[in-house]
């Protein structure tokens, strides 16, 4: 009886282990953003994270405003992603706004995603390099926001279009964030953006079941 040779293993192209290892140092940096913060990020904390030899960033980066510029386009993407997501999750409820805001508390600015564009942010007021990667990246999430407001909000305000009630939320959310590591329990940060719901008009009940600061757990 004869034995069919083995089938060779399929092997990957060079391109497809380049992008794989480019992938896992993006992955890295923003694992070590987390965790370190921009000001503790080396290119050795990186590669250890990657599990790859420290000379990979720089055969695949030209430098570590590459390597960051590389990190802060995966969180536009995570990020725009899911701002489309809480869109589609919100659209369809009783107050679309109240259910979007909560929505986007939950999945960017109190998860991975807001402690991502903190640290962008907070690197971007000394080195160059980052505010003009950063100020690219905020353009970015801000044309996402500005066209999903526009068709799925619709008029929530009267005085106010629909993409700026947008911008004024997220840097609500965005200022909520920097507390976050305080411990404050999460009813506490829900409790204010219903309030600032409220605050938008547009509901019969603009006025009535305001919870008072001072009984916020």
């Amino acid at each position: 009886m004869t034995v069919a040779p083995p089938r060779p293993t399929e092997r990957r192209t060079q391109a497809e282990r380049s992008e794989s290892m480019r992938q896992k140092l993006i992955e890295a940096t923003l694992d070590c953003l987390v965790t370190d913060g921009y000001v503790g990020l080396t290119i050795g904390k990186v590669t250890e994270r990657a599990g790859v030899s420290r000379g990979a960033p720089l055969h695949h980066f030209s430098s570590k405003s590459g390597l960051m510029e590389a990190a802060a386009r995966e969180v536009v993407r995570r990020v725009s992603a899911k701002l489309v997501l809480a869109y589609e999750h919100s659209k369809d409820a009783p107050d679309p706004l109240e259910a979007f805001g909560l929505e986007l508390w939950k999945t960017v600015f109190s998860a991975q995603e807001g402690i991502l564009l903190g640290e962008l942010t907070y690197a971007s007021r000394r080195e160059p390099e980052i505010h003009a990667i950063v100020q690219r990246l905020w353009t970015r999430i801000y044309i996402t926001a500005r066209r999903s407001a526009a068709r799925y909000l619709g008029d929530v305000h009267p005085d106010l279009p629909p993409e700026r009630v947008m911008f004024l939320s997220q840097w609500l959310m965005r200022g909520m964030a920097q507390d976050l590591h305080l411990g404050a329990p999460p009813e506490l940060f829900e409790a204010y953006l219903k309030m600032w719901r409220r605050s938008l008009g547009g509901r019969s009940d603009v006025s009535s079941n305001s919870p008072e600061p001072g009984k916020f757990p």
